[in-house]
């Protein structure tokens, strides 16, 4: 079968997207585009392709089966909305998918009655270490499960997306029955514009507003609870998305990005935590980093209609989530699922 003609837009993040479909013999990465020229020009001329920098011109010149959407937060569902009307295969949109729920669900229904296929890059799903941590959970290496926590910097829309949807990758993806969360959020300096960079600045990021810190306890669908905290209310001490799962029997903790070893249990079989061994991986998920092994999936998906571990389905479910943490913020109530809200909740909270 021939192979997919790729396109990249947002060159920042989105050069990890460029490299990943490069290197897959199922792709050919024709186009990538950015506002700033030589930011496109840059990977560009490392990988061989067109330069855009203008998304519309690219969509209706380059004519992609696949388009990889990596710009700020603000413009997912936008760019998204244009590549379904010019007619894609495939779309692989960064996380979060959206900055409303409206926005979000409209994605995954318009891709899912033309048939076109949506994957969100949640990647931490294809990691070797959450790979195995849901098969020791699924095995009931700790006994029942009853609580799963996590803790990591930076905000809930781009931080706390990854951590809930891990969550709920590690629970089988199941359904969420009610969610109680609570923000705070300082008031950004006179003048301060909207950051589009990876740092927050004055209230703001990758074109949204967002908190300081927050918190949420939410109940899957399998009877597990789960806790997040982020931010300024991240726990002490504790790494970039800790993830600690609490059983009948015991526990079991990936400390976070960067930690070594990835993977400690504690149960009647250890005394004290003890390293877990990541010798059994598949090999596809032991030698592509996440990011490339989502496209070599995807490619499946696209020509295919294989299940894809990061379909809009599944995202749709944790970004539902995400904005019933500021919701329930907003209203100081428990709320029950499915989400009424379809506007972005901070914003109401804030009058902006």
């Amino acid at each position: 079968m021939r192979r997919l003609r790729s396109c990249v837009v947002g060159c920042r993040m989105g050069a990890l997207h460029a490299r990943a479909m490069a290197s897959l013999e199922e792709y050919e990465l024709v186009a990538v585009c950015d506002i700033r020229k030589e930011v496109a020009e840059a990977i560009a001329d490392e990988l061989g392709c067109e330069v855009y920098t203008d998304y519309d011109a690219m969509l209706a010149e380059a004519r992609p089966d696949v388009v990889a959407i990596a710009t700020p937060t603000y413009l997912h569902a936008e760019m998204a909305f244009k590549a379904i009307e010019a007619g894609v295969r495939g779309i692989y949109c960064e996380k979060p998918m959206a900055t409303n729920l409206a926005d979000a669900r409209k994605m995954v229904e318009l891709c899912r009655e033309r048939g076109i296929a949506l994957a969100v890059n949640h990647q931490r799903r294809l990691s070797a270490v959450h790979y195995k941590m849901r098969r020791l959970l699924e095995e009931g290496a700790i006994g029942e499960v009853y609580l799963i926590r996590g803790s990591c910097g930076g905000d809930v829309m781009s931080d706390g997306t990854h951590t809930i949807d891990t969550i709920l990758h590690l629970a089988g993806d199941p359904e969420v029955r009610w969610v109680f969360g609570q923000i705070y959020r300082e008031e950004p300096r006179p003048g301060e514009g909207r950051s589009m960079g990876f740092h927050p600045s004055g209230g703001w990021r990758f074109g949204h507003m967002i908190e300081n810190g927050a918190m949420a306890v939410f109940e899957l669908g399998n009877g597990w609870r789960a806790e997040i905290f982020t931010g300024g209310m991240s726990l002490p001490g504790r790494r970039y998305q800790d993830i600690e799962a609490f059983g009948t029997r015991g526990r079991l903790w990936h400390p976070g990005d960067g930690s070594d070893p990835p993977l400690l249990i504690w149960n009647e079989g250890t005394s004290g935590w003890s390293p877990v061994p990541m010798d059994d991986i598949p090999e596809e998920v032991r030698e592509l980093d996440p990011i490339t092994y989502g496209y070599r999936l995807f490619a499946r998906t696209v020509k295919e209609g294989a299940h894809h571990p990061l379909r809009g389905e599944n995202a749709l479910r944790g970004f539902e989530v995400v904005m019933a943490v500021y919701e329930s913020a907003r209203l100081r109530a428990k709320l029950a699922l499915p989400l009424r809200q379809d506007r972005f909740p901070l914003e109401l909270m804030f009058n902006r």
